[in-house]
């Protein structure tokens, strides 16, 4: 941990200057009074009051009473905020001021919200420089959807992938992908990544709705503020601080889905929260969290044949196998592609005598292919998915200017994911731990993330390991018997069927629970279907504001920086093992500064940024951004930035080296280059070696069909790179229309996707093979591959596009209020990729993953009187081709209805709510091998003891 421990130290003199003692001299001041609602006098509960500039505040009790106890320097401004209301400021000038009596207005206008994230200083967001959509408590309480997480669908620019019902992959501005690594998300500062796997796992172990006070997304680039990976966009989750919201809340969440029975029984939703923050003195606050979710999860129902396209397959498409030899359904498992000949082979290499004397009747190439009969992801995955979460802080108020805290947050959760294969991702947990100091000018924060993959086992995986151990010998056992009394390949095919299906056991049954049970817990590495992956990330980060120094009207500086280091555990499971056995690890470090300054008596405000990044095992990174916003009319803004930010390939993308039945995943680190010989074992582009065995099939010459294979050259491994320029509109029209809209175009080079190749290992063997036996460049070499008559091998593995893939999108949001409460919103969202064929062209699959229009639409009325109040949303999103690692296929165009009305108890502080998500039960999926979402129909009970 020595560079963990020097970056520390440095960040830690940087910043120094902020523990310098502001106020030495100054006297005791105390405040207090009441905050009240404008409107009929009644107190605010929880309310803050905060000493504008520093970290001492209280906030308002039941009665809506503070007492502020302060050591600043006279005169000094109060600042005054409640959710939902217009803060208001006063000026202190005397040591002892009581009785005060401060009113706010209930907030009846769009744009006033303060945002942090889009340049790390508070602004509102009509100023905001960047596009950035954002939730606050009340809309959180109020969304239609299960949870806040889900409610994110309804923002602008926001694309959702759900793998399970606690899984959802959050996307903006295209190349989705059900596990993110172009999109960051924070909670309190902390990357909620798994570090073994390089994104968010939803919010299955994340923040829970009552400790949420606000969510930020800024959809696009934010590298140059954020780091590296933050290209397509960042979610920053903020807890609420013990001093702000303290007291009791609990909140009961129950209801029903499978309401139709189709895929399963109706089923119990159960989600149960709480969480207790107490305010022990004016310097001292902790919180704790507890939530728990229990629920039948949807489940996969997509049988559509995926190929391949050869003799004996079905049609592509196809939904059964209808008698035929090969069929690979979508969401059916253990069905790999098998040939009789190459089975053959491999018994009479273990010396069976009895199969070498029958090996002629013994079909190789088409006539030879056959897949194993398979299990439905309803018959074979439990899908009974959890999600628990336990979260604590601390917080100290060392002065009236500085806090210091710790968090511990823990989560465990059962769900599946997709990605090559349907991992269930069972009893899969992340724990964070993070201590900071802070206050308005500055922050030093050092945290680790730890991830225990738990009984997490690939699918697929664990199918066809089942299916080996039985319907495979069976079929070959029978195939071959049948073929020596005389039948044709196709009656032996169909013997060697039912002798395998009779074989196989069935789910359910005391057979097939022994395997299940046993090949699970056996780790991949030794030939299971076992992820062991313990991967840690530690990372410590630091900023300072010199507006102390410098005068912010003349400039604003920011400087800030971060060193991370990710230490991979996966016992070769999942990464590969460097040469002496141990475990890879992998450094990066970055540092920024940000330079603002507002021109023409504050109508025009110009930003600049600049950062550096670098990664041990890639070349150092520049990020810059440029923004311009400019006040044309009152509350009538337009804005302008570019911005660039880079991706660095992941743990995953470099390390890799795992077994998905139907290929190898190899990372791309020349360790792993050098150690598979891809460069001196030639290999081959797997379509071209498709292609060719077709041709040869189809009757042309060896000659024509060696033609066709196309060897891979390995190119340098670099970062994946973005430019983009954003020109956007902020407006606000008499408090009663927001208007917000942008159009971007980004250009990526250096693109990162994925190739297949096949590559002759004779005799089995990885090692280099001895070139006199076998050269895969010569003619003989490379009829073997096609032929099959040497072992060959499948590889995924990721590699740099050439030239420029570019794409552009815009989107239009509109929040008009009608009166009395009344609010109708919309959004419209447009993404193309426009050089689709740039990536086609190399052989790549394009992946952008993104339906070219969504809308949203909504109708809400906070209190429609006698305190109930609704909210109605309807969410529409185009057909589009989903194209990835675990196939490809058309996600048709869909539309969800969600309502809710809610009925406010003031006397209780407590609100009871009816929900439905998808309430027209209009069974939808939102990406390839993911499962059928139906309606949750749910009833809500919070208790909230500071609830206005």
């Amino acid at each position: 941990m020595n560079k963990f421990t020097t970056a520390l130290l440095a960040l830690s003199f940087l910043l120094s200057l902020a523990l310098i003692p502001q106020h030495a001299f100054a006297q005791s001041v105390t405040v207090s009074g009441t905050v009240v609602d404008t409107r009929n006098g009644e107190p605010l509960i929880g309310a803050n009051v905060v000493v504008r500039g520093t970290v001492s505040g209280v906030a308002t009790d039941i009665n809506g009473q503070f007492t502020l106890n302060t050591n600043q320097s006279l005169p000094f401004v109060l600042r005054i905020t409640s959710v939902g209301y217009t803060s208001a400021e006063i000026t202190v000038t005397e040591e002892q001021l009581t009785g005060l009596t401060i009113r706010l207005d209930e907030q009846a206008f769009f744009g006033s919200e303060v945002v942090l994230s889009a340049s790390r200083v508070e602004q509102s967001v009509l100023q905001s420089p960047v596009a950035i959509e954002r939730m606050d408590i009340i809309a959180i309480r109020e969304t239609a959807a299960p949870n806040f997480y889900d409610a994110l669908a309804n923002l602008k620019g926001v694309d959702m992938s759900a793998q399970s019902l606690t899984f959802r992959s959050v996307n903006t501005r295209g190349f989705a992908a059900n596990g993110n690594t172009r999109f960051v998300q924070l909670i309190d500062g902390i990357d909620n990544q798994a570090p073994g796997l390089n994104f968010a796992v939803g919010n299955v172990v994340g923040i829970s709705d009552l400790d949420l006070e606000s969510v930020e997304l800024i959809p696009g680039v934010a590298s140059a503020l954020y780091g590296p990976n933050a290209i397509n966009g960042i979610l920053l989750l903020n807890s609420k601080s013990p001093f702000d919201f303290p007291g009791l809340s609990v909140q009961v969440r129950t209801g029903f889905n499978h309401v139709d029975g189709r895929d399963d029984d109706p089923s119990l939703y159960q989600d149960y929260s709480m969480r207790w923050a107490q305010r022990v003195s004016d310097r001292f606050a902790y919180k704790l969290n507890f939530s728990y979710l229990r629920a039948s999860d949807f489940i996969g129902v997509d049988f559509r044949d995926q190929g391949p396209a050869t003799f004996g397959a079905v049609e592509r498409g196809a939904t059964t196998p209808n008698g035929n030899r090969v069929y690979n359904g979508v969401n059916v498992y253990g069905q790999p592609l098998l040939n009789i000949g190459n089975i053959a082979d491999g018994q009479i290499q273990a010396g069976n005598a009895s199969v070498a004397a029958i090996r002629s009747l013994l079909p190789d190439g088409e006539l030879g292919n056959f897949s194993p009969s398979g299990f439905t992801e309803g018959e074979f995955v439990d899908n009974i998915t959890e999600s628990l979460k336990f979260g604590a802080a601390m917080h100290y108020r060392i002065s009236d200017n500085l806090e210091g805290l710790a968090q511990f947050n823990y989560g465990q959760g059962s769900t599946v994911y997709t990605a090559n294969d349907r991992f269930v991702l069972d009893s899969f947990s992340i724990w964070t731990g993070k201590v900071e100091v802070r206050n308005p000018n500055f922050f030093l924060r050092a945290y680790t993330t730890q991830e225990d993959s738990g009984d997490t086992f690939a699918a697929n995986t664990l199918a066809s390991l089942i299916n080996v151990e039985t319907f495979v010998p069976a079929y070959f056992e029978a195939f071959a018997g049948a073929r020596t009394q005389g039948a044709t390949v196709e009656q032996a095919h169909n013997i060697a069927r039912q002798a395998g299906e009779a074989a196989q056991p069935r789910p359910g049954s005391a057979d097939f629970q022994e395997r299940f049970d046993r090949i699970r817990a056996v780790p991949i590495s030794e030939g299971g279907a076992k992820f062991l992956d313990n991967s840690a990330l530690y990372h410590v980060e630091g900023l300072y504001n010199f507006s102390e120094f410098i005068d912010p009207e003349l400039v604003e500086v920011i400087v800030g920086g971060n060193f991370r280091r990710f230490a991979l555990d996966s016992q070769g499971t999942l990464f590969a093992l460097q040469d002496n056995g141990d475990e890879f690890t992998m450094d990066e470090f970055g540092f920024y500064t940000q330079l603002s300054r507002s021109f023409l008596d504050g109508r025009l405000n110009m930003q600049g940024s600049l950062r550096y990044d670098k990664n041990e095992n890639f070349a150092g990174q520049l990020s810059p951004r440029i923004s311009a916003t400019y006040e044309i009319f009152e509350n009538q803004n337009l804005r302008l930035s570019y911005q660039e930010g880079f991706k660095i390939p992941t743990t995953q993308d470099q390390f890799i080296d795992l077994d998905v039945v139907t290929r190898r995943l190899v990372g791309a680190n020349p360790v792993l280059v050098n150690r598979y010989n891809f460069e001196t074992n030639t290999v081959y582009r797997t379509e071209s070696v498709d292609a060719a065995r077709l041709a040869l099939a189809s009757g042309q010459s060896a000659e024509q069909a060696r033609a066709l294979l196309q060897p891979v050259v390995f190119d340098e491994f670099k970062t994946e790179k973005i430019s983009t320029v954003e020109v956007g509109y902020r407006g606000l029209f008499g408090n009663r229309l927001y208007i917000d809209a942008y159009y971007y175009y980004s250009e990526y080079r250096d693109f990162l996707a994925e190739i297949d190749f096949t590559q002759g290992i004779p005799n089995g063997l990885r090692e280099m093979p001895d070139l006199s036996q076998f050269d895969p460049n010569s003619a003989a070499g490379q009829d073997a591959i096609i032929n099959r008559t040497v072992p060959t091998q499948r590889f995924g593995f990721d590699v740099n596009a050439d030239g420029v893939v570019k794409a552009h999108g815009f989107a239009v949001g509109a929040d008009y209020s009608l009166g009395q409460g009344y609010t109708v919103g919309g959004n419209v969202t447009y993404n193309e990729l426009i050089s689709a064929d740039r990536l086609e062209e190399q052989g790549f699959s394009a992946g952008f993953n993104t339906p070219k229009w969504r809308y949203n639409l909504s109708l809400r009325n906070r209190n429609v009187g006698n305190n109930v109040g609704f909210n109605v949303s309807w969410r529409w999103q185009d057909a589009f081709v989903w194209d990835s690692a675990i196939g490809q296929g058309v996600i048709p165009a869909f539309g969800t209805l969600d309502a809710q009305v809610s009925y406010r108890i003031p006397n209780m502080n407590t609100v009871v709510k009816f929900s439905g998500s998808n309430i027209l039960n209009e069974r939808y999926t939102t990406s390839f091998a993911n499962p059928s979402m139906g309606a949750i129909y749910l009833v809500t009970f919070t208790f909230d003891q500071f609830l206005n």
